[in-house]
C-alpha cells in the first residue's frame, strides 16, 4: 500500500506542531511534508528535528492538505494556496467558521473538510498517568474528534479522516457532521457558553480567596462538584438520580443572579443571607 502525501501548511505554529508531531510518528503510512511561509515557522520546524519544504512544493505534491493556519487568516490564505492544489487532493481546515461563513476558497475537483479535536474528556478513564494529564490531546490521552465534508469525493474524505484521526492520536470515536453543526459545538457551545461559564467559575475562586478560603480549597470543592454535577446532569450516573431540591432552588436562583453582566453579587452578604433563606424555605421567596 502506497503511503499517503500529507502536508500541514503552518507545521511551525502551534496547532501545526502538534499535529504534524503526530503524524510523524507514522513514516510507513503517511510521507509527511511540514510548509512554513514565516521565518519563526521555519526555524520551529528545524529545531525538532525537521526539515521544511516551500509552501508551493507542498502543495503541489500533496494528497492531503492539513491548513494548520489561525482561522482569521484561512480566507485569504485559501485564496491563494487553494487553486496550487493538485486536482483531487484532501484539503482539511481545522476550524469551521471560514467554511460557514463562505470565507474558504474551493475548487470543484478537491474535497474540503473540516475537523477539530474534543479534547480528552474527564468522563474518560485514561490508561496512564502521562495520558491523564494530557489536557489538550493528542500527547497519550484518549479523545474523539468531530468532522465535516465540506465537498468532494466519498473515498478522499475517508482518508482524510484517517489522516485525522492520527493528527489527534488516540482518537476513540470520529464523529461526521455537517460544518454547520460543528460550528454549533463552537463557539456556541463551548465558547459563547462553556468557556464563559468556566472563566467565570475561576474567578469566583478568587472572591473566595478574598473571603479567606484557601485557594485550594476552594479549588478543590469547585472542581469536585464540578464532576459530580456534569456527571449527573450528562446521564453518567447510573439511575440520574435527580439533585437535592435545595441544589435545584440554587440553580433557579443562578439563572437570574448569576447570568447576567454583575453577577459578582453574589458573593455579598446579605445576597448570601436571601439565597440560604430561599434555598432553606422555597415557598417564601426572599430573592
Amino acid at each position: 500500500m502506497s503511503k499517503i502525501v500529507v502536508s500541514v501548511i503552518g507545521a511551525g505554529g502551534k496547532m501545526g506542531a502538534r499535529t504534524s508531531n503526530n503524524l510523524a510518528k507514522k513514516p510507513d503510512e503517511f510521507e509527511l511534508l511540514m510548509a512554513e511561509a514565516s521565518e519563526a515557522g521555519i526555524k520551529s520546524i528545524k529545531e525538532r528535528g525537521f526539515e521544511p519544504v516551500p509552501v508551493e512544493v507542498a502543495l503541489a505534491k500533496s494528497d492531503v492538505v492539513v491548513f494548520a493556519v489561525p482561522d482569521t487568516l484561512i480566507g485569504k490564505l485559501s485564496a491563494e494556496y487553494v487553486p496550487q492544489l493538485k486536482a483531487g487532493t484532501g484539503f482539511i481546515i481545522l476550524d469551521p467558521a471560514a467554511a460557514v461563513a463562505m470565507e474558504l476558497t474551493l475548487r470543484d475537483d478537491c474535497t474540503f473538510a473540516v475537523a477539530h479535536p474534543c479534547h480528552p474528556s474527564y468522563f474518560i478513564d485514561q490508561d496512564t498517568y502521562e495520558a491523564r494529564q494530557d489536557r489538550f490531546g493528542g500527547c497519550g490521552g484518549r479523545q474523539d474528534i468531530v468532522m465535516s465534508k465540506i465537498q468532494g469525493d466519498d473515498e478522499r474524505f475517508a482518508q482524510c479522516v484517517e489522516v485525522v484521526k492520527q493528527m489527534y492520536a488516540p482518537v476513540e470515536h470520529a464523529y461526521v457532521m455537517s460544518s454547520e453543526q460543528i460550528a454549533f459545538l463552537e463557539p456556541t457551545l463551548v465558547e459563547l457558553l462553556g468557556a464563559t461559564c468556566l472563566y467565570a467559575m475561576a474567578e469566583t475562586v478568587e472572591e473566595a480567596v478574598k473571603r479567606g478560603i484557601p485557594k485550594e480549597a476552594a479549588v478543590s470543592f469547585l472542581t469536585g462538584h464540578i464532576y459530580n454535577l456534569s456527571a449527573n446532569f450528562l446521564g453518567y450516573i447510573p439511575g440520574n438520580p435527580p439533585v437535592s431540591d435545595a441544589c435545584k432552588v440554587a440553580i433557579g436562583l443562578g439563572n437570574r443572579l448569576v447570568m447576567r453582566e454583575d453577577w459578582k453579587q453574589i458573593w455579598k452578604d446579605d445576597v448570601l443571607d436571601k439565597v440560604i433563606a430561599t434555598m432553606l424555605h422555597p415557598e417564601n421567596p426572599q430573592i
